[in-house]
């Protein structure tokens, strides 16, 4: 399975799987705090960690059936290929939204300077938006790198 690109791309989630799982337990417990800033840096935690959990159990589960379906000889070499471009693309048109988020965080909490509540959710958007860039960028090169 180590030559597979599927295989590969179902070992390459497992870091926005953690990240979702973290984001979502950090983020309730944030949530939880009495301070306005913490609570909404806190719900748009756990909001983003659910939504980023969600995916990356979907891809992993999509990733692990196409991997099954090239060993058994079900998908050709090009048909693998033809995925692995589509999932750089999809990462790269990710990453370019990615730092919107973050555009949009931060310009959200210095509009917002002056309440505490909007300023934890700017903070928080640009906190995902700064985390999914990297894990997209890096994950599209290494894509790239590796697989095309």
């Amino acid at each position: 399975m180590d030559h597979n690109f599927f295989a590969y791309q179902r070992r390459a989630l497992r870091p926005l799987l953690r990240w979702g799982m973290g984001s979502s337990v950090v983020g309730v417990g944030l949530a939880l705090l009495p301070s306005d800033y913490w609570r909404q840096m806190g719900l748009q935690a756990a909001a983003w960690g659910v939504i980023d959990a969600a995916l990356a159990f979907a891809g992993r589960r999509s990733a692990l059936l196409k991997a099954e379906r090239s060993f058994a000889g079900d998908l050709s070499e090009a048909k693998e290929h033809a995925e692995a471009d589509q999932f750089r693309r999809i990462l790269l048109v990710n990453a370019g939204l990615d730092v919107l988020y973050i555009v949009a965080g931060l310009a959200t909490a210095q509009y917002y300077a002056d309440r505490p509540d909007r300023r934890g959710l700017g903070h928080g958007i640009a906190v995902q938006g700064l985390f999914l860039l990297i894990f997209d960028s890096l994950l599209a090169r290494d894509v790239g790198a590796r697989w095309l």
